[in-house]
C-alpha cells in the first residue's frame, strides 16, 4: 500500500486532454500512483460535455457527473497538455460550463459548495516551460468559485519520447503538497 495514498481524503483529476494515452495521461497516472486509491480520475475525452448554451440547463450529458467528483474530493487537479499556449479545448468547454453554476438556480448551491476546495493545474508541452499567463483561468475561476488555488506544475516532453525524469518529479512534488496538505 502506497503511505502517501493513504493520508489523502480525495483528489480528483479531470484530464483535458485529446489522447487518452498522452504525455498528460501518463503525468496523470504517475500523480495517481502516488497519492494511491482515494485518486477519482476524470478523462474529459470518454464523456459528452456539450458547450454552454444561456438558457438550457438540462442533464444533455456528463457535466454534472464531472461536478458531482469535484464536490467530493478536497482537492482537484485539473490536466491539460498546453495547445497554442492555452488549455486545452475540451477543459475550455468544461469550464464554459462551469457558468451553469451561476445561472441555473437548481445548480448554485453546487458551486456554492465548491468553496474551500484546493485547485492545482499539471500541464504538458514541448516548450522549457509553462507560457506566462497559462494558470490565469485556473487561478481566476478558483478565486470565483471561493475555492484555494494552489499552485502549476509543468512536464515537459519532446513529441514521441517518454516524459522526462524531471517532469515525473514535477507529479511528485504535487502528490507530496497534497498529502502534507492532508496530514
Amino acid at each position: 500500500m502506497n503511505t502517501i495514498g493513504e493520508k489523502v481524503r480525495s483528489v480528483t483529476v479531470i484530464i483535458g486532454s485529446a489522447r487518452s494515452d498522452g504525455n498528460t495521461a501518463a503525468l496523470v497516472q504517475h500523480l495517481s500512483a502516488q497519492l494511491g486509491r482515494q485518486t477519482m480520475v476524470c478523462d474529459l475525452s470518454k464523456l459528452t460535455i456539450k458547450p454552454f448554451e444561456y438558457g438550457r440547463h438540462d442533464d444533455r450529458d456528463d457535466f454534472r457527473t464531472v461536478v458531482a467528483m469535484m464536490l467530493q474530493s478536497d482537492h482537484i487537479v485539473f490536466a491539460t497538455p498546453v495547445y497554442w499556449y492555452s488549455m486545452s479545448a475540451a477543459l475550455k468547454i468544461f469550464f464554459d460550463r462551469l457558468t451553469d453554476l451561476l445561472h441555473d438556480p437548481n445548480d448554485r448551491i453546487s458551486g456554492r459548495t465548491l468553496a474551500g476546495r484546493n485547485v492545482w493545474l499539471i500541464a504538458t508541452g514541448t516548450d522549457e516551460s509553462l507560457p506566462p499567463g497559462f494558470d490565469v483561468p485556473f487561478a481566476q475561476t478558483a478565486g470565483y468559485f471561493a475555492m484555494v488555488w494552489r499552485q502549476a506544475f509543468y512536464g515537459r516532453s519532446i513529441k514521441g519520447e517518454p516524459l522526462w525524469p524531471a517532469s515525473l518529479a514535477e507529479a511528485e512534488k504535487l502528490a507530496s503538497l497534497i498529502t502534507a496538505d492532508n496530514a
